[in-house]
């Protein structure tokens, strides 16, 4: 291929939410790729082939077909779900082109400038650069999820290194990313890869420019609750294999005091924004519900350090 044709930039979709959800994120995506050498990637499987319905909708867009795929974990439970989110993504990784390659998934919409300030943050030298994530959906669970999982990424971010980046707003320098194939080219896991790089010298650049708007619909606080617990575990497990014996015991030991530590390192976030201070406290009891669970699910992780219960 030649540099001509070759894309600067390849943006990978994961189906986290459905067809509804990967509709709207590309409505807002594809307009900012129309006549440029960018292309968009959304991988699907069996478990999700309503997605095959919106190639006539976006025929700009490349969809992956990925077949019937096979799950460690037992189909239908939380586990394989998670395991399915990350496979469509390597999925979507080994299919893209691009010399930057950039993850979303479906329950994020990015702003109409995304792509520019994307394609400008690489202008620097930093291989690794994450965006931020603020809050488009409506209800409190909406709001609980989002603070638990993206609060640290809500504006205003400071831009620079930093120790974590979501994977729902995330790209990388394709020399980066090649160079641990090997640990994505099945099963892409966001904390692996990127403590891998960071272990190989590389840096994790915050850009607060490169905004993307998360909303998850409607949503069961029951069925957030086994969705908190089995992250949180998948989470506490791949932890386990990155850290010494010792400090896996200080994890366990320490674990009960986890969901004071996070509420807390909310609060702060919001407070000293002077941010969404209302809603906050508002969702304050499904988000300590919610946090309590991930925190169960993370000891279970460290304790066992494995995915699952089987």
């Amino acid at each position: 291929m030649s540099d001509e044709t070759k894309p600067i930039l390849s943006v990978i979709i994961t189906t986290v939410g459905g067809a509804s959800f990967v509709h709207r994120c590309l409505s807002r995506l594809v307009s900012q790729t129309e006549g440029r050498n960018i292309e968009v990637i959304v991988p699907y499987d069996s478990t999700a082939s309503e997605i095959a319905e919106l190639k006539s909708v976006f025929p700009q867009v490349l969809f992956v077909d990925m077949g019937v795929v096979k799950t460690d974990g037992r189909p239908g439970t939380q586990q394989a779900a998670h395991e399915m989110f990350d496979r469509r993504t390597a999925a979507g990784l080994n299919a893209a082109r691009g010399e930057i390659l950039a993850l979303l998934q479906d329950y994020g919409s990015p702003d109409p400038n995304w792509c520019d300030q994307l394609l400008d943050a690489h202008r620097l030298s930093y291989s690794i650069i994450g965006g931020a994530v603020e809050h488009e959906g409506k209800g409190l669970l909406n709001w609980a999820v989002y603070f638990l999982d993206f609060g640290r990424y809500q504006l205003p971010l400071p831009e620079g290194p930093t120790d974590y980046l979501t994977d729902v707003n995330v790209s990388y320098k394709r020399a980066a990313l090649e160079s641990v194939r090997g640990l994505w080219a099945e099963r892409y896991k966001e904390v692996t890869i990127n403590w891998a790089l960071t272990n190989k010298g590389m840096v994790l650049w915050q850009r607060p420019q490169i905004v993307v708007r998360q909303d998850r619909g409607n949503l069961s606080f029951s069925d957030l609750v086994v969705e908190r617990f089995s992250w949180g575990r998948l989470f506490g497990c791949i932890r386990t294999r990155e850290i010494s014996p010792l400090a896996r015991l200080l994890y366990i030991t320490l674990s009960p005091g986890i969901p004071v530590i996070l509420l807390a390192r909310m609060a702060k976030k919001v407070f000293s924004t002077r941010r969404n201070r209302g809603r906050f406290m508002m969702s304050l009891p499904q988000l300590a519900a919610m946090t309590f669970f991930w925190c169960l699910g993370e000891f279970a992780g460290y304790l066992t350090g494995r995915e699952s219960a089987r």
